[in-house]
């Protein structure tokens, strides 16, 4: 799951908020007993970190590749990106007004009262907090790196997954395996701001059902633009997947 569906994750499952878990299920090792008629505080994400506060700790849920969950919020079904069948639950929750199960995510606690100060906000691309002048700053020291390892890099674009990396490339016409120092300042400018952007375009599909067909390079085999036929490699040190035109991105 990607930064924006984590982001309305959190709008969906908010009427959980001041609410107490009274059923605690799951295959998680972590010690889920500590979960037991707790009251949920606040749910909030940073990134690609689902987040449930409680009065003296915090539970900090990671989706990873796969990782997907479910719920019943007051007799509405809500999912995420990879509906799962067949996979055990790694951890259920469940309410007077509904539940949540979650699937293949890592699973940590934080001890700590009020989460939210561990983590920088500027760095994700969802928050209001977001400084796209400190991602451009970042970037700059990475001048050797490709721009499609940059682009997942969490530390400056938190919450930009693949999908996202590979529509904003395509957007912004960059081939992914263009190295930072030859990427122009006004160039670099338009991609920063096209994460941000793309990652709300991306929600507000996303809340509608319909993101999949907005796609204009991910997955695809020939362009949407040219009609050309679609290159796929394993690119950068992260050897994650990308999709690229080779007669629009230059």
């Amino acid at each position: 799951m990607e930064g924006p569906s984590i982001y309305l994750a959190t709008e969906w499952l908010s009427p959980f908020v001041g609410k107490a878990i009274l059923e605690v299920d799951g295959n998680t090792h972590i010690g889920k007993e500590r979960l037991h008629k707790k009251k949920v505080l606040d749910i909030f994400s940073w990134g690609k970190h689902l987040v449930f506060q409680f009065d003296d700790f915090a539970l900090r849920v990671h989706f990873m590749l796969f990782g997907s969950f479910q719920a019943t919020v007051k007799g509405t079904k809500v999912t995420g990106d990879y509906p799962k069948k067949d996979v055990p639950p790694r951890l259920e929750l469940k309410f007077n007004s509904g539940e949540i199960t979650l699937y293949s995510c890592s699973l940590k606690y934080l001890d700590t009262a009020n989460a939210k100060e561990l983590y920088d906000f500027s760095t994700d691309v969802m928050s209001s907090e977001w400084s796209p002048k400190k991602a451009i700053e970042k970037i700059k020291k990475q001048q050797e790196e490709e721009i499609a390892d940059v682009l997942l890099d969490q530390s400056i674009f938190s919450g930009v997954g693949n999908i996202i990396k590979n529509e904003v490339l395509f957007i912004v016409k960059t081939v992914p395996t263009t190295p930072v120092k030859d990427i122009s300042a006004p160039q670099l400018k338009k991609l920063v701001n096209t994460a941000r952007e793309f990652s709300f375009q991306f929600y507000e599909w996303r809340k509608k059902f319909e993101l999949k067909k907005h796609y204009q390079i991910y997955r695809k085999k020939i362009c949407t633009v040219c009609g050309d036929t679609i290159c796929k490699k394993w690119t950068g040190t992260r050897k994650r997947v990308s999709y690229f035109c080779q007669n629009c991105q230059k």
